[in-house]
């Protein structure tokens, strides 16, 4: 297994031992301890004269290093690790880490000094942060001057879109918006889809700069099968180094047969991301629902209308019950005939159902209410169908 590997499958493995932890069981006073998790919102100092063994992991906490030493937990073990988790926040003025500074999306770290290089490559002071903008982990050597004057030299890992600010003299750490948008590929295919039908996605914004994102427009364009359908009223503001998104829902309607295309256009304050586009497809397809069901379906939906008072015997005296009983039982007969395959008689027993719910005076109607049209559309659709 790789350096990179096992280090990073041993992060995940401190992840789930970090939630199964209680806040009682860390201490802030952390010094000459091995193994530490910081947590929950705790701070710690690891200041001159302090040696913390084995693995430090901040994870939604916060940790300065001064003067202080991360180094080995004994035979065996991993050394020397500092790792700055989602949503941790880690300055680092002065000390030694033995072994590796591991760096997560949402982490802010920044390192204090001068002479900053990178692998060898000095770095110009107009390079306020370093970032990994690749979907991999990043490795490469941070070395320069602490504040002190005392050198330094520390492996660094990046996770994918995490990174490391440098604090060079008199010049604070960047703050800035960084905007993050997930689908993380910046598209969604909806697939297939049967005309008529809705499916959703979740286009949802993040923040994970320093600084407020201003997101001034969220829209969509393209074909109408889109739309968005919930989320919050733009213009509106994204707090920083949050680990909750801004959720707008997006759902595809397809009206037609065939591909359908559209682009969900972010627009912020972000510096180099100021447009985000999200692009979107998927394809209206008809489904050939076979007669058997379509039959079953109109005596499903008459038996449903008329137990819901929407479809009513329509006649003078007692009739009108006995006509809604005659009509079921012509479409049941349509149904026999179907069953059997006698498609033609089936198609002349439907047609004397419709003429019977059409509206027309003559012959007269046996049913009436708001049912009855959907009722009639269904009936000509199997006929239609029937006949092709």
């Amino acid at each position: 297994m790789s350096k990179k590997n096992e280090m990073l499958g041993r992060v995940v493995l401190l992840c789930a031992m970090v939630v199964g932890l209680s806040s009682a069981a860390i201490a802030e006073d952390v010094c000459g301890q091995s193994y530490v998790f910081l947590y929950g919102g705790q701070t710690a100092t690891v200041g001159q004269g302090c040696v913390l063994y084995g693995q430090t992991v901040v994870a939604d906490a916060a940790l300065t290093l001064d003067g202080g030493v991360i180094t080995e937990g004994g035979p065996g073990y991993a050394d020397g690790w500092l790792l700055a988790l989602e949503g941790s926040t880690v300055d680092i003025h002065s000390g030694t880490i033995e072994n590796s500074l591991v760096v997560g999306y949402t982490a802010i770290v920044t390192v204090y000094g001068s002479a900053f290089a990178v692998n060898g490559t000095p770095q110009d002071e107009s390079v306020a942060e370093i970032v990994n903008n690749t979907a991999s982990p990043s490795e490469f050597v941070l070395s320069g001057l602490y504040q002190n004057g005392g050198a330094f030299s520390v492996p660094v890992v990046l996770d994918p879109d995490a990174r490391i600010n440098l604090g060079w003299p008199d010049v604070p750490p960047q703050t800035s918006p960084e905007i993050y948008v997930q689908p993380a590929l910046l598209s969604w295919d909806f697939g297939d889809v049967e005309v008529g039908q809705s499916t959703t996605v979740l286009v949802q914004i993040y923040n994970y700069g320093t600084a407020a994102l201003n997101v001034s427009s969220v829209t969509i364009a393209g074909d109408a099968d889109f739309a968005i359908t919930a989320g919050p009223a733009a213009p509106l503001v994204i707090a920083p180094n949050t680990s909750l998104g801004v959720d707008f829902e997006v759902t595809f309607i397809p009206d037609a047969a065939g591909a359908a295309a559209a682009i969900v256009q972010i627009v912020s304050d972000d510096a180099d991301e100021s447009l985000v586009e999200v692009v979107l497809g998927g394809v209206g397809i008809v489904v050939d629902v076979p007669p058997q069901q379509q039959i079953r379906d109109i005596l499903n939906y008459f038996d449903a209308s008329a137990a819901g008072g929407t479809l009513l015997g329509y006649g003078p005296g007692n009739s009108p019950e006995k006509r809604l009983n005659a009509l079921r039982n012509m479409i049941e007969a349509a149904s026999d005939l179907i069953n059997a395959g006698a498609y033609q008689l089936a198609a002349a027993q439907l047609d004397d159902i419709a003429k019977k719910m059409d509206g027309v005076a003559k012959p007269q109607d046996f049913v009436v209410g708001d049912a009855v049209s959907v009722l009639n559309a269904k009936v000509n659709d199997l006929m239609a169908d029937l006949a092709s």
